[in-house]
């Protein structure tokens, strides 16, 4: 199977795309209430990513970027 998107338009891809990038700073170089804020964020937009996009397309990012399962996992 190939990785895809469906149910979201290139606009829809290219904000969630950018929302993530944004909180993946935060979470990376952040204060701690930045962290905290990017951590429930992500929590909201997680489902939404989950509908939108298969299996392989999280496997194939998780391949491209070089990271794991649980570097993965909000705490």
């Amino acid at each position: 199977m190939k990785p895809t998107i469906n149910g979201l338009n290139q606009l829809d891809t290219a904000v969630m795309l950018q929302k993530m990038i944004v909180l993946n700073g935060m979470l990376n170089y952040g204060t701690e209430e930045e962290k905290q804020k990017a951590k429930l964020e992500l929590k909201v937009l997680y489902p939404e990513i989950g509908s939108a996009i298969n299996l392989d397309a999280i496997e194939q990012a998780k391949y491209e970027l070089n990271i794991s399962d649980e570097e993965l996992t909000i705490r």
